[in-house]
């Protein structure tokens, strides 16, 4: 028996092997149950989906024995016949062969003969859109007014080139193309039928290059078994048809991810020097791109991944964010592009394969608009909503009723905490854990047995690491204080700049109060100034602390905003011009340049201009 191809084998001889097609199966199955058959129809879709093999079990149903019916019994002398092509009755036409008036006008005078042996004679035009403007308007009245017993079949994948004419007087059937795990049942049991075993991530393979289109599924499945001798397997498929495969992706990626530039060049050579092509190369790094950001996206489906989800190194997708998988699906569409047009494709992979290295220095622009704003925001906080760079002048602080609190009251430690944008600004300058990202609350002191008195280690510690579950920015300050000293009734450190200094002394209230929670005694906490013997006269603050002059709160203002962004921005401070043309004042030193009370000068953090 001559060897046939696994497309004509397999081609479905009834409305209930035509697979993904449900819609027009039922519809034609139904209009055939109530002898609701029309003259024309127009099945149009993409390739390989059963256009013309609807059109012909159409056909059977039309001229079976037992028929109109919608199940042909594929037995008798009229079934056989359409099955072979050998049909009398059932004329096949190449619409791409037969494009002329002339051969239209052979049909207009074929129709006028009654069918041979048949119930109907059935023309089926493949590829009608070929067909000339003169052809189809010699066939408008021939299809609208057809003798009983002639019923038109039209296929076409381009549906867009039927004139409209045409298209008004057929039923109108549209094709879609067959999912992925449709394709990998049909191309399981071709091979259960051939013995031939199977992995499941080769017909997978299979069924995603097809497109959806069951016959070039397989063609292509065909191909694979030719040079499977008996079994397929994934790496044989990569192997023989020079695809990268996943593990030298994964391998590839997890170089992409901890930034291993040499290292990955490296991988680079090795799998073109194995015989994969440039363009097969960025096909499977782009395919590779888009299952992370699917699987970044929550998205398993297998048939969406293009392999099992257990193939994939999940490392990979946590240590890139969605916004660098996407940057880096964007660099390997851009190498595609301009692939063709580059002096060597060696030269655009090496230069991609470089960029995708550098991923995690990346930012995005939405994440760099978020940082400015955030810092806006927090610098905003301590500044007067006209333009100007000091701080916000207000006559007396507002309860949160909105009455001002009575003059003989003692001032809160909340007055003087940063706002919650200036906590974020913080968090984005220094490193924090998910504890630290809450606002820092003020400590209620409890009922507790005092300890006994602490040595000056053992003091440090436990400041750092009660203030380090709730305020990181003041706790990293408070560790790198030096020199700590424990009196009778104080304790006195030493700051390591100038920012840290008026850090300390903004929130001594709070250190002062954990010490009294813990070992139930009141000590004086001192904080001293880098510069001793030009601070050495520094006030010491008791809890709760005083309020701070106006003076000393509008510089301590500046510079924790200066500080803010240096920090953010990794750079250095070279020198302070205050607004109004004051004279140049370099930031370390502890007295802020007077602040003008001019509430127009310009804002320097206004980036609208």
């Amino acid at each position: 028996m001559p060897y046939e191809v696994t497309a004509s084998r397999k081609r479905p001889q009834s409305f209930e092997q035509l697979a993904g097609q449900d819609f027009v199966a039922a519809t034609l199955e139904k209009s055939l149950q109530t002898g609701r058959i029309a003259h024309a129809y127009l099945f149009s879709g993409p390739r390989g989906c059963g256009k013309t093999s609807t059109a012909r079990i159409l056909a059977k149903a039309l001229n079976c024995e037992s028929g109109p019916t919608p199940h042909p019994c594929g037995a008798c002398d009229s079934c056989k016949a359409i099955a072979a092509g050998s049909s009398f009755d059932v004329i096949e036409i190449d619409g791409a062969s037969n494009t002329s008036v002339d051969n239209v006008r052979q049909i207009k005078d074929e129709v006028l003969f009654p069918p041979n042996s048949s119930k109907y004679k059935i023309y089926i035009i493949d590829e009608v859109h070929m067909l000339s403007t003169s052809a189809f308007n010699a066939l408008l009245k021939t299809i609208e007014e057809p003798p009983p017993y002639v019923v038109f079949m039209f296929a076409t994948t381009e549906q867009h080139k039927v004139p409209a004419t045409i298209k008004s007087r057929c039923q109108q059937f549209t094709f879609r193309l067959v999912n992925a795990e449709t394709i990998v049942g049909l191309l399981g049991q071709a091979a259960k039928e051939m013995g031939v075993k199977a992995e499941e991530e080769a017909l997978l393979w299979i069924a995603r290059e097809s497109g959806g289109s069951v016959r070039d599924a397989y063609t292509l499945f065909d191909q694979v078994v030719s040079f499977a001798d008996g079994e397929i397997s994934a790496a044989l498929i990569r192997d023989k048809l020079g695809l990268v495969g996943q593990d030298r992706m994964n391998a590839l990626f997890g170089r992409f991810a901890n930034g291993d530039t040499p290292g990955a060049l490296e991988d680079l050579d090795t799998i073109l020097s194995s015989g994969v092509s440039s363009e097969q190369f960025i096909v499977d790094t782009v395919e590779y791109c888009r299952a992370l950001l699917l699987v970044k996206n929550g998205i398993t489906k297998e048939s969406l991944l293009g392999a099992p989800l257990s193939a994939f190194d999940l490392s990979i997708s946590e240590a890139l964010d969605v916004e660098k998988i996407e940057r880096l699906l964007s660099v390997f569409l851009a190498s595609y592009r301009t692939l063709k047009d580059s002096i060597d494709p060696r030269y655009e992979l090496d230069l991609a394969v470089a960029k995708a290295s550098h991923i995690s220095d990346y930012i995005s622009p939405g994440e760099l608009s978020r940082a400015v704003r955030t810092l806006r925001q927090a610098l905003g906080a301590g500044i007067s909503p006209s333009p100007g760079f000091g701080p916000r002048q207000t006559s007396a602080r507002t309860a949160p009723s909105g009455k001002a609190p009575p003059s003989g009251a003692a001032p809160s430690t909340f007055q003087d905490r940063p706002s919650t944008s200036t906590a974020k600004a913080a968090a984005m300058a220094y490193p924090q854990t998910p504890q630290a990202s809450q606002n820092f609350q003020t400590p209620v002191p409890t009922q507790e047995a005092p300890h006994a008195p602490p040595s000056q280690v053992e003091l440090k510690k436990y400041l750092v690491g009660e203030i380090r579950k709730s305020n990181i920015l003041l706790a990293t300050t408070l560790d790198k204080s030096t020199d700590w000293k424990l009196g009778g009734s104080s304790v006195s450190l030493v700051a390591t700049s100038a920012m840290e200094y008026d850090l300390l002394k903004r929130f001594v209230g709070i250190v002062a109060e954990l010490i009294a929670k813990r070992y139930g005694v009141s000590l004086r906490v001192d904080i001293e100034s880098p510069q001793a013997s030009s601070h050495a006269s520094a006030p010491s603050l008791e809890f709760p602390p005083a309020k701070p002059s106006a003076s000393n709160a509008e510089g301590n203002k500046d510079k924790e905003a200066i500080g803010l962004v240096e920090r953010l921005f990794k750079g250095s401070v070279v020198g302070y011009v205050a607004p109004g043309g004051a004279p140049a004042v370099h930031p370390k030193t502890l007295s802020p340049p007077a602040v003008p009370d001019d509430e127009d000068r310009p804002d320097p953090m206004d980036l609208t201009d």
